[in-house]
Formats: structure tokens, C-alpha cells, sequence
């Protein structure tokens, strides 16, 4: 497994367990986590057109708050690292 890759997964009542792998070396804050790993949900949604699940998504507040970028970057590959969204 490449050492720079982290697995971020959604923790959601709609979207639960949605991973999306994210290269660290790309990435200088939370807020770009979020971003990527949300754009990376509504592209499989659109592809699939799944339009009220497109609509709910947009809607969705995430955050992590269970790790600060510094352990991200420190975390082992194997890591779960969790996007909630307004509901935890």
C-alpha cells in the first residue's frame, strides 16, 4: 500500500461507509479533504444519475472532527478516517 495514500470514509445515515483514497502529498487542509472526498461522492452519483441522492448530498454539512490534519498526515494507511455529516 503506498505510504502518502489515507482512507477517508463517509459516516452518514445516507452515505455511510462511501471510501474515497486520498494522496496526503495533495493536501494542505481539512477543508481540501472534505472537498475532494465530497466531489469524488457527487461524480459517482452523477454517473449514475442519482438525482435526490446528488440533491441531499450537496445538502450535507461534513466535517472531521475526530482527527486534526496533523494526525491525517501522521496516520498509518490502514487508518479509517471518518466525514461526518450534521447529524453525528
Amino acid at each position: 500500500m503506498n505510504p502518502y495514500y489515507r482512507n477517508f470514509y463517509f459516516s452518514s445515515a445516507t452515505f455511510s461507509e462511501y471510501k474515497v483514497t486520498l494522496d496526503i502529498r495533495y493536501i494542505d487542509k481539512i477543508e481540501d479533504i472534505i472537498q475532494d472526498c465530497k466531489d469524488n461522492l457527487l461524480n459517482t452519483l452523477k454517473s449514475h444519475n442519482f438525482v435526490q441522492l446528488i440533491d441531499t448530498c450537496n445538502e450535507c454539512k461534513f466535517h472531521i472532527h475526530t482527527h486534526t490534519l496533523d494526525e491525517i498526515l501522521s496516520a498509518s494507511p490502514d487508518d479509517k478516517i471518518y466525514i461526518c455529516d450534521g447529524h453525528c
